[in-house]
């Protein structure tokens, strides 16, 4: 069984809810996001003239700036490698890995705490659970 930070997420353990994938902010990057949203509030607001309410205008930039993060975060953590192992046979995970990669999936074998794993990007693992799963192979 897996300990640690590697340990996999069960339904009653799930990690608290957050918009942000991989970014952690703290202090001064909360502080910097405030002022952005600050930022594109006051332009905003100097857009009075178009002629669309001030509630409007103020709520458009600041909505704008978090959507771009988020956007930017999400791509960041699709782009970001992961793992899975189910059993310390190298052939067995081989004959696993070269099934997905038939399958046109981008899976590689990769050495993990001295034992093989089939490494794969975030955006790639809906596909890669559900392919491994019509092997067989549960990874809940």
């Amino acid at each position: 069984m897996r300990t640690g930070p590697t340990a996999p997420l069960a339904p009653d353990h799930r990690r608290p809810l957050s918009f942000l994938r991989t970014a952690r902010l703290d202090a001064v990057a909360y502080a910097a996001l405030a002022g952005a949203c600050l930022v594109a509030g006051f332009v905003n607001l100097a857009l009075a003239p178009t002629g669309w309410r001030l509630l409007l205008r103020v709520v458009v930039g600041p909505l704008v700036v978090l959507v771009a993060l988020v956007i930017a975060d999400r791509r960041k953590w699709g782009r970001m490698e992961t793992g899975f192992s189910f059993t310390d046979d190298v052939a067995t995970m081989r004959a696993v890995a070269d099934r997905l990669t038939a399958r046109g999936l981008p899976v590689t074998l990769g050495e993990e705490r001295g034992g093989p794993s089939l490494r794969y990007r975030n955006r790639d693992a809906k596909q890669v659970h559900a392919a491994l799963a019509d092997l067989g192979i549960r990874t809940d």
